[in-house]
């Protein structure tokens, strides 16, 4: 079944691909460098504010839809379910990052 994605889809799932590929790799080494911390930053940040915007979007596309401005259903539909999954992603993220956290204070020093 082939899906059509807007330009918005593409890059959310570029941004998800860049976040995944970010990670820091395990094993011996040297310690990652400052800028890189600095671009996983910026990468958080710029995946937190998409999914606010998805969020706005959603949200302006339900009160549209309720006030009777777009009798589009599926559009809105679509932009709820996008906010929806972001959510639902960044939970997770946040869940993986308290995780891991947790892994390294119960370490024994």
């Amino acid at each position: 079944m082939l899906k059509v994605m807007s330009a918005n889809d593409l890059h959310f799932l570029k941004l998800q691909q860049e976040l995944v590929n970010s990670s820091i790799p395990s094993g011996g080494g040297n310690p990652p460098k400052n800028p890189s911390a600095t671009e996983f930053l910026d990468l958080m940040e710029k995946g937190i504010k998409e999914i606010n915007t998805g969020a706005r979007e959603a949200e302006k596309a339900s009160m549209d839809l309720a006030s009777g401005r777009t009798s589009n259903i599926h559009e809105t539909m679509l932009a709820v379910t996008k906010a929806e999954l972001g959510f639902d992603m960044m939970v997770q993220m946040r869940n993986k990052v308290i995780e891991a956290y947790q892994e390294v204070m119960r370490m024994q020093v």
